[in-house]
């Protein structure tokens, strides 16, 4: 009769510590197994919320800068089946039986604004009549700096720096690939530099006032492939 209380009070104890549990009266625990040793175990179902996935899409018919949410997207949800165990009092640990997806996530879609561009390069070669496609879309932080900045050379591969020629990590960006920056425009990755690494890119501007009002700022890149 003592063995059976005293069981019953640590199964008590147990679940009443146990966060994971604690925080989600929705997932009760299963029945409790003493495993001898000291050491008991029990399992519970717990639904964890999945966070929808943002896609942007390059619009021709917003101006550049404006962005439009086309679907708000939802969440999904995941359900885990854990098991908990516990020796002698000590610390309770976790492992994840398994996790099953029993609601998918609808992605939230935004709409970015390309208008017309003002790269005379691009509009030469008829990049705004051709169908443009977003190959990856990077989220990167952008600088400024212009053919004159201190360190800066002046000349690229593409020719004098400024707008429209941007610095990048070639390990990310490679070299030559055309892009564009909503709130920027059409570029193309021409230059590095030696700051220049990861998520970094520098956007190439014909002014001190322009590189100075732009400052730093969260940008998304698109990377850019002719439709075949």
């Amino acid at each position: 009769m003592i063995g059976r209380l005293l069981r019953a009070g640590l199964t008590y104890a147990i679940l009443a510590v146990a966060p994971a549990l604690a925080s989600n009266s929705a997932a009760p625990a299963n029945a409790v197994h003493w495993q001898g040793g000291g050491v008991v175990t029990w399992e519970a179902k717990l639904h964890r919320s999945i966070a929808p996935q943002t896609i942007h899409r390059l619009d021709f018919a917003l101006a550049p800068g404006a962005s439009k949410v086309i679907a708000h997207g939802a969440a999904g949800e995941r359900e885990l089946v854990v098991r908990y165990s516990q020796r002698d009092g000590g610390p309770v640990r976790r492992s994840i039986l398994s996790a099953t997806v029993i609601q998918t996530p609808r992605p939230r879609i935004v709409a970015e604004g390309i208008g017309r561009s003002p790269l005379s390069s691009f509009e030469a070669r008829g990049v705004l009549r051709m169908s443009y496609i977003a190959r990856s879309a990077l989220q990167m932080v952008a600088t400024a700096y212009t053919a004159d900045c201190a360190g800066c050379g002046g000349m690229t591969a593409f020719g004098r720096a400024g707008r429209g020629i941007v610095a990048v990590d070639p390990r990310v960006i490679p070299i030559g690939t055309r892009l564009f920056i909503p709130g920027y425009g059409f570029a193309v990755a021409g230059d590095t530099g030696g700051d220049i690494r990861g998520d970094r890119i520098d956007l190439g501007f014909d002014s001190d006032r322009e590189a100075m009002l732009f400052g730093r700022r969260d940008v998304t890149v698109y990377r850019l492939d002719s439709a075949k």
